[in-house]
């Protein structure tokens, strides 16, 4: 599943929180965003089978900032609560879906599920994928962000 979960969208907003002292809004988008990354791994999965009938390898695109590293544990243990075990990004490209060539390319590049659908003329309701929580982006624009603090300082 090359999945991003837009966890910077998260992250911006569990910045602002620690910028604002602010534990009860910290925790509330740790919580969303754990949440939010059980739904979309669901989502893929299931689309992967409904586009291949079977589910390939999943490669998912983590950004590294602090709102990851807080909920690093949380996060594999989902996967590994989901019966997935961990490989290289080499081992996972070696399914026969990441050799095929790439026909249907993008500015943006959706996620791999939705490509594999396109090339195979499968039908997919895209409105299906769980968005972020709408107060999460609305939390991050309520203030512009500072210069970029390393972690001790959070």
């Amino acid at each position: 599943m090359h999945d991003e979960d837009e966890d910077w969208l998260f992250n911006r907003a569990y910045f602002l929180a620690h910028t604002r002292h602010d534990e009860t809004t910290s925790a509330k988008v740790r919580a969303e965003y754990l949440a939010y990354a059980a739904a979309q791994i669901d989502y893929f999965s299931t689309l992967n089978k409904q586009v291949l009938g079977y589910e390939p390898p999943h490669i998912m695109l983590l950004h590294d900032n602090p709102l990851n590293a807080d909920v690093i544990d949380e996060l594999l243990a989902m996967f590994e609560k989901r019966g997935y075990r961990f490989v290289s990004l080499t081992q996972a490209e070696t399914d026969p879906v990441y050799q095929s060539p790439e026909t249907f390319i993008t500015k943006f590049g959706p996620m791999w599920a939705y490509r594999w659908a396109r090339e195979r003329g499968v039908k997919i309701d895209g409105s299906l994928e769980p968005d972020p929580p709408k107060w999460i982006a609305d939390y991050s624009k309520s203030a512009p962000l500072k210069p970029r603090r390393p972690r001790s300082q959070y």
